[in-house]
């Protein structure tokens, strides 16, 4: 049997996801005003496609949506809808809406990299994370310390399922 007519690894279903998530997060700026394009800095949906993905792969699915929704519960997103409504996010709060996703991700990031490859991996992971720390409030440079965070994730994602394809 050829490799095309085979079922795409873990790594090529990641990569595929982060690929298609960025073509339609693109495609969603291009079309929309630029007050609503400024809070969409960044997009996390390739990243947390990809972490389904291999939790999927590793069996730990249950357990990683469960964690998912316990910490996303605290989003600043989240409650600011719980207190104001539809009322529009400020810039400080997208910005600690992002942060937040991304804090709650890189948990459940270091715990595959554990299930996949023990302490070896999600010390690698975390390692990877903190060169890319996330911004504070004020921080003038947030939303290019937000992009290269989410990228580290994306990275973090890659390591993970790479690891993954190398041990089947």
């Amino acid at each position: 049997m050829s490799r095309t007519s085979e079922v795409p690894g873990v790594f090529e279903q990641v990569e595929a996801a982060l690929a298609d998530a960025r073509t339609a997060h693109a495609e969603l700026l291009a079309s929309v005003a630029p007050a609503l394009r400024a809070s969409l800095p960044v997009d996390a949906t390739g990243v947390t496609q990809a972490i389904d993905i291999l939790a999927a792969a590793v069996g730990i699915s249950g357990e990683i949506r469960a964690a998912r929704d316990r910490l996303n519960r605290a989003n600043p997103a989240v409650l600011h809808g719980r207190v104001y409504g539809r009322v529009p996010l400020g810039p400080d709060t997208v910005v600690a809406a992002f942060a937040e996703g991304a804090r709650a991700r890189a948990t459940l990031l270091e715990r595959l990299a554990g299930a996949i490859g023990g302490n070896a991996l999600r010390d690698d992971v975390r390692s990877l994370l903190a060169d890319h720390p996330l911004p504070d409030a004020d921080d003038p440079e947030r939303i290019v310390a937000l992009r290269a965070a989410y990228a580290a994730q994306e990275r973090a994602v890659l390591l993970c399922a790479g690891r993954l394809d190398a041990s089947a």
